[in-house]
This record gives structure tokens, sequence and C-alpha cells, in this order.
């Protein structure tokens, strides 16, 4: 009998489907491995955009310490490829009203509606602040502030009923020390560069200060401008008009010799009518700073001078606790500017297509550390060494 095989090229076929099931299971290894490396190459490129957005942040830090009040740039940074660096960043640091209120954080209208807590700072018990009345542009001159408005009150007024007595009220307390203080660099005997000078006072507050209705320090041109900062509107609303005048100011003058003497402008009177720029000879802010009487880098110090004492129902603690002072300020004019509490950070690092964004908030005179480090002493010879001031014995 003849067998007949139909099963000719079975095999081929067979091992064709094989090496089909093979290749394709190579190519989607090979795909997964592929896609792995890019996921890898990415992440460490996406480290070395961080990285190099951190070094824009410490070149941005260096910046701001080798410069001086004012400082800003929009856009600046290192493209090295020898280093691996691509970065560049901006700097922030001016503002027209203290406390600057940045609205791509906060929202404006939620700000506004609650504007004590959003658009005041808080002058505690015994608190001073400081703040420069000018900036610096970036050729280095000094653009000065001549016109401002502080706006600020206290939450609680209740007087103790003995002041009541008196017929006194809040505006009859120191409750607020402010000073000026300022360079004169053509002094009266022409042989110095410059002199500082100063001028300031005690005020109080006008009753039923709040946040929309402040009690309000600064110039007279200054009390009735407003401003729009980033959406939120600053209306002056000053209650009782302005304190825009200093009962005392400290400067030199040319005595009746022609040499130097200290002039002390005074009202010498004990009653409130002391406030009254008519009365006596104060020395109005605006010709302190910007005026008659020019002076530079004027600095503002603010100062709570409250006395718990004055007021009513408290205990000690609650007293000190209410003796707190809302305050803020306003620079209205055009192209004049205050420095931020926080100069702002935006660095962004690149790798080939990656990129990464760090923003920073930087206090003055303070150091953000971005690295780790270890603290440890190097002198101490054995465990039974002694610490001393001078190091260790």
């Amino acid at each position: 009998m003849k067998i007949i095989n139909q099963q000719k090229g079975s095999a081929l076929v067979i091992a064709l489907l094989i090496m089909g099931i093979l290749m394709t299971m190579a190519l989607g290894l090979s795909n997964l491995v592929i896609r792995e490396v890019k996921i890898n190459s990415d992440i460490i490129g996406s480290e070395k955009a961080y990285y190099s957005a951190e070094a824009g942040i410490e070149s941005a830090m260096l910046d701001l310490h080798q410069n001086i009040q004012g400082y800003e740039v929009e856009k600046t940074g290192i493209s090295d490829p020898e280093l691996g660096l691509d970065f560049e960043y901006s700097i922030k640091n001016r503002t027209k009203v203290i406390p600057y209120m940045d609205t791509e954080i906060i929202n404006p209208q939620i700000a506004m509606g609650l504007p004590k807590e959003y658009l005041y700072n808080v002058l505690n018990l015994n608190e001073s602040v400081t703040i420069p009345l000018f900036t610096i542009n970036q050729s280095g001159q000094t653009v000065p502030v001549t016109d401002f408005r502080v706006e600020y009150f206290m939450p609680d007024d209740t007087l103790a009923q003995n002041w009541l007595e008196k017929n006194w009220t809040t505006a009859d307390i120191p409750i607020l020390r402010w000073k000026i203080i300022g360079l004169n660099k053509n002094p009266p005997d022409g042989k110095k560069t410059f002199i500082t000078e100063s001028i300031g006072d005690y005020i109080g507050v006008s009753p039923g200060s709040n946040e929309t209705s402040p009690s309000c320090l600064g110039t007279e041109d200054a009390l009735n401008k407003f401003i729009d900062v980033g959406g939120i509107n600053y209306q002056a609303a000053c209650i009782n008009g302005i304190w825009f005048c200093a009962r005392e100011s400290y400067f030199f003058g040319i005595g009746e010799s022609g040499g130097l003497e200290t002039r002390k402008y005074s009202a010498g009177t004990d009653n409130i009518e002391i406030y009254n720029c008519n009365t006596g000879n104060p020395l109005r802010i605006y010709d302190f700073i910007a005026g008659a009487e020019k002076h530079e880098n004027n600095y503002l110090t603010l100062t709570n001078v409250f006395n718990p004492v004055v007021l009513s129902g408290y205990s000690d603690y609650e007293k000190i606790n209410k003796a707190k002072i809302y305050y803020r300020i306003i620079i209205p004019n055009d192209n004049e500017y205050i420095v931020r509490e926080q100069a702002k950070i935006t660095s962004t690092g690149y790798f080939r297509t990656l990129r990464k964004q760090i923003e920073a908030f930087i206090k003055p005179n303070t150091f953000m550390p971005v690295f780790n480090f270890s603290l440890y002493r190097t002198d101490v010879k054995s465990s039974n060494d002694l610490e001393s001031p001078e190091g260790f014995k």
C-alpha cells in the first residue's frame, strides 16, 4: 500500500509562526526597554533641570545680597553646557503697598472680603518696624518716595473709667510713635558730606477707626489718592483727616555765631491742640522728605507705644493681647515704590526639552539654605576636653 504524506512544509510554517511570535515579543520588550530608558532619562533630566532652577535661586539671593534697597531684575540667567547649568530668574522686590498682597496666590476678592486679615500687618506692643522710603533703580540711582500714607487702627478702643472721666479718647493717648530719619547732604557749614537728621511724634488713634475707616499718617497730598494694586482697591477713607506734621524734630541749623546748633521744633503746650500743625512751630512731613527741608534716603520707623492700662474690663493678659496696632503703608504716586517685606524670586531651570520652575520668598538680610550642612568642631582632642569661649581645652 502506498502512503502519501500531505504535511510537506508544515515544519517551516510552524517555525515561521514561532519566529513571528518571538519577534513580536522581542519588539514588545524592546519598546518597554526603550520607554523605560526614556522615562529614566526624563527623570534624570528633570532632576538636572530642578537643580539648575535651584542654582538660579542661589544666584538671585546673591544678587539681592550684593545690591541695595529695591533691587529688581526682569529676567537674567546662565546657560553653560560645560557646567551643565541652564537657568533664568527674575526678582520682584518693589511694591506700592505694605503688606504686599500677591494676587497670584490670594484671590483679590478674598483679600478685600477680609481686609483685617489680609491687607494689614500687625504691630504688637513695644514692637517696631522700619521701612525705607526709597528704592534703587537699575542704574543705581535713588528713587525717593515723596508722598505716602500709613493707615492704622486698633481693634479695641474701650477706655477705662478713670480715663473717660477726663473726657479723654484714644486720640489723646500716645499709641503710635513715628519717626523719619534722613540724610541732609547740604549741611549749612558746607564741610560735611552729609548729616543724619530726624523728625517724629507720638500720636493717638481716632475713635471708631477700623479696617475700612482707619486713622492716617503721612503727607497731605496722599490723603485723597486712590490706587489699585493687583485688582485690590485701596480707598483713601481716612477718618478725621491725616496726621501730616511733627510736633518735634531734630536737625542742624545755623547758630548766631555761624556754627552748628541743634534746633528743636516743639509746640510747647500739653493740650490736644498741639496736634494742629498751625500751632507752635511744627515741621510737615512733606517738607522733610521732599519739600523745603528735603532729605535723602529717608527711613520711616513705627513703634507700638500703647499703654494697655487704659483698656477697661480685661485681664492683664487680655490687655496685652488687645494692644495691637493694625497698619499698612500706601505709596500712591506713579513711579514711586517701597521695598517689599519679602522679595519674590522665580527661577526656571532647563535641560534639553525639560523645564522646572521654583518660586521663593526671601526676607531682607536673611538666608534661606538650599543645601544641608553638617555643623561640627575640629578642635576636640579627646572626650575629656572641656569647652570654653576660646575653644576646647
